[in-house]
């Protein structure tokens, strides 16, 4: 019997490029997920008139499913990090008061609170992490 690659070894670990293009791939997604979340986070549909948060819902499950998405195809949190911290610099300019920011993400409007914004920037970096430490969680469970 020939002793073949044993079935329950690791992978081997990614050089620099390898992790360089990890982090590229989650600072495209972080991209895509600051332009999604920051355009859809106030909308909304009436349901019995119930105003349901449907951008927020669309947001956190794009985040989520982009999380997972990124530790499956690297099997690394490394990049699933990136996301979360990429995220949160991209964010920046459109929460600000600055030039854009005040429209995009306006902490008031007509008198009346938006915390939908607040939510939004817990949302797109809280969930990253969050998937980072049930990975971690679980790895160190099973050993």
């Amino acid at each position: 019997m020939s002793a073949g690659p044993r079935q329950d070894a690791a992978p081997p670990a990614p050089d620099a490029a390898g992790r360089i293009m990890q982090c590229v791939l989650a600072g495209v997604i972080a991209l895509i997920s600051v332009g999604l979340m920051v355009s859809l986070h106030r909308l909304s549909i009436d349901v019995l008139g119930l105003a349901l948060p449907l951008g927020l819902v669309l947001g956190g499950l794009f985040q989520t499913v982009a999380s997972i998405f990124l530790l499956a195809v690297t099997g690394s949190r490394l990049p699933v990090l990136v996301l979360a911290c990429v995220w949160g610099i991209a964010v920046m300019p459109l929460a600000g008061a600055g030039a854009g920011g005040g429209v995009l993400m306006p902490a008031v409007i007509g008198g009346r609170m938006q915390v939908s914004g607040w939510i939004v920037q817990g949302l797109g970096v809280l969930i990253p992490f969050l998937v980072a430490l049930a990975v971690t969680l679980l790895r160190r469970r099973r050993r």
